[in-house]
């Protein structure tokens, strides 16, 4: 490394070697009067020699013979502030090193030694004129020499205003800011400097920098200063003041007539650094672990930001390929769930949401995904954020569970159809046997024979209604007063022998739609007829309907002896009836008629209070 003189021109013989230890530089400092000299770390270090004081004698010793007297001469030399530069050999070990000796006359009959590597200038000296040290070295119209002449008085009274503003601005700065001239001493601190290093104005005024702070404690410091110096270009780094453990990050800006330095604490910056850093180690730790893919993207649902590694897993496609190319995890997603999961991201942009649909992965493997997403926001910018989590063995157990479901339902239904058949074909047959003994009697059971017939017949009419799957439904405009007058004539004799009256009204706001006729028809038969068998003398039935949020409300309210809580829980299971001759199948008939109108029926009641059934089927007009 060239130090370059002008900036220890100035400095005392045992600072000139401190200077050149910091920057590495091997050199050595020679003492003519008491022919002693003294070799910094690094020079011994490279000469590969322990001690570093050595007698002028020994010390030429190390060069080759033919070298030395040209040294010899360069020593003599009685100008001060003269340089020369030669070019030297020297064995170290077994080897021949060859080296550029810049030797500088120093005051007091001192001469400062410098090694380097070989140029092609060896052997040339140079004559430099030094600039006086007692001078001021800066120039009257710079930053420094305003900030140096604390005891001068301006030349006039526009230098003088235009000074103190500079220092006032100094001294307010949010940064620290410190001078250096070309002595290495500081010459200004700001109170945000002062305050950042531990030090006060009158501690270090006019004092060099390394009787101030510890080279081995600030050795990187000293080696950016003198970097900047030597190249006469800004240099920025970071460091830890040791006194107050502030972490500073610097600037350093040369010039001819010293340095500025310019600290930032950046110790509370590096802090939440630090902090995002380990909190975003403990995200990816967590999103690289779970079996959900993490996502998230712009609120255009056009760019994604981040997307975790078992997306890679679920959809078997490398993540990065989908991050550079968005559109292209819709080549995944099956086509008739394409525009549900499209809807449902314009979605996710408003309000949280979810949506189920399935994939075939690029080695044709079928997978059912649930992506769950909603807004976020963060430092004023808008994200959606969401989970996508393979949800096939799910959707699986679900429907071994609904299988399981049914299969133990039709297992049910078929012991209950066999006991409900069981005992119509025991009376009919014991008649039939009465009959044959007896051919006088046979007329008399006729009636009894063929009621139970008419009751096997029904058994097994309600048992294929349920059994089959959902058939088409043909659409009709209907007028649901007319099909409600219809079903209390249909009833009027029944209702006439039981003493049980049958009102209904319907909303004013109630006009055609459309629906099915027959099973809207058979819907109200079964509701009415079970409601008048629970009424005593004096009963009643209402029919309400009503009109709401394009949906059409059928109520069908009784008087009678009401149910329990219990009895609601069975409702609705095969052959669970609160009738003596009841097979429980007309509920499961009328609610499948209901679910094939795409309607849903809703039973409360109270013991000793009644009956409300309220049906909900959409009205389309």
């Amino acid at each position: 490394m060239v130090i370059k003189e002008r900036y220890f021109d100035h400095l005392y013989s045992g600072e000139l070697l401190a200077v050149l230890e910091v920057s590495s530089t091997p050199a050595c400092l020679l003492d003519v009067h008491h022919q002693t000299v003294t070799l910094n770390r690094t020079l011994s270090t490279e000469l590969m020699i322990s001690e570093t004081k050595l007698h002028l004698s020994n010390w030429l010793s190390l060069f080759q013979i033919h070298d030395r007297g040209e040294i010899y001469r360069v020593i003599h030399q009685s100008s001060e502030w003269n340089e020369t530069e030669i070019g030297v050999s020297i064995q170290i070990a077994d080897q021949l090193k060859a080296f550029s000796c810049k030797m500088l006359h120093l005051s007091n009959g001192n001469i400062a030694v410098i090694f380097s590597p070989p140029t092609n200038k060896t052997n040339k000296s140079s004559q430099k004129s030094i600039q006086d040290p007692k001078r001021n070295p800066l120039p009257s119209c710079t930053v420094l020499n305003l900030t140096e002449a604390f005891t001068t008085q301006a030349s006039s009274t526009r230098t003088s205003q235009v000074k103190d503003r500079l220092v006032q601005a100094a001294d307010y700065f949010p940064y620290g800011l410190a001078m250096l001239n070309s002595n290495w001493e500081v010459i200004y601190a700001n109170p945000k400097m002062e305050q950042m290093a531990g030090l006060k104005l009158s501690e270090y005024y006019r004092k060099k920098l390394w009787d101030l702070f510890s080279v081995n404690d600030y050795n990187s410091f000293f080696q950016h200063y003198l970097r900047a110096m030597e190249t006469q270009e800004p240099v920025e780094f970071q460091g830890e003041a040791c006194k107050t453990g502030i972490i500073m990050e610097v600037t350093a800006v040369p010039s001819e007539q010293g340095i500025t330095i310019i600290a930032k604490d950046v110790s509370r910056y590096n802090l939440q650094l630090e902090s995002m850093k380990k909190t975003e180690e403990r995200f990816n730790l967590l999103s690289s672990n779970i079996k959900e893919a993490c996502w998230i993207c712009s609120p255009d649902l056009g760019e994604l930001h981040y997307l975790s590694d078992a997306f890679t897993h679920i959809y078997g496609v490398d993540k990065h390929v989908i991050i550079n190319d968005p559109p292209r995890l819709f080549n995944l997603i099956d086509e008739e769930y394409l525009d549900i999961v499209k809807e449902a991201g314009i979605i996710m942009t408003q309000k949280e949401h979810q949506v189920e649909y399935t994939i075939t992965t690029p080695a044709g493997e079928k997978k059912w995904i649930r992506m769950r997403g909603f807004p976020a926001e963060d430092e004023g910018r808008k994200y959606v954020v969401g989970i996508d989590e393979e949800i096939t063995q799910i959707k699986e157990m679900s429907l071994l569970e609904e299988k399981s479901r049914q299969l133990s339902i039709i297992t049910q239904m078929a012991a209950g159809v066999a006991h409900e058949i069981k005992n119509p074909l025991t009376a009919i047959k014991g008649f039939l046997q009465i009959g044959a003994a007896n051919p006088d009697l046979r007329d008399s059971y006729h009636d009894i024979i063929l009621d139970e017939v008419n009751r096997i017949e029904s058994i097994v009419q309600d048992f294929m209604m349920l059994s089959k799957p959902k058939s088409s439904v043909q659409l009709e405009y209907v007028n649901l007063e007319a099909i409600i007058s219809y079903v209390s004539r249909l009833l009027d004799p029944d209702s006439s022998s039981k003493e049980v009256m049958i009102y209904h009204s319907c909303d004013s706001n109630l006009k055609g739609f459309y629906s099915e006729p027959k099973r809207l028809k058979q819907i109200l038969i079964n509701l009415v007829a079970n409601a008048m068998e629970s009424l005593g003398k004096d009963g009643e039935v209402q029919i309400e309907t009503v009109v709401q949020d394009d949906e059409l409300i059928i109520s069908v309210i009784d008087n009678g002896h009401g149910l329990s809580e219990q009895e609601l829980s069975k409702l609705g299971e095969p052959f669970y009836t609160t009738k003596e001759k009841g097979t429980g199948l007309g509920i499961m008939v009328t609610k499948k008629m209901i679910d094939d109108l795409d309607g849903q029926i809703r039973y409360q009641s109270s013991k000793g209070e009644g009956t409300c059934v309220t049906v909900r089927l959409p009205y389309k007009t």
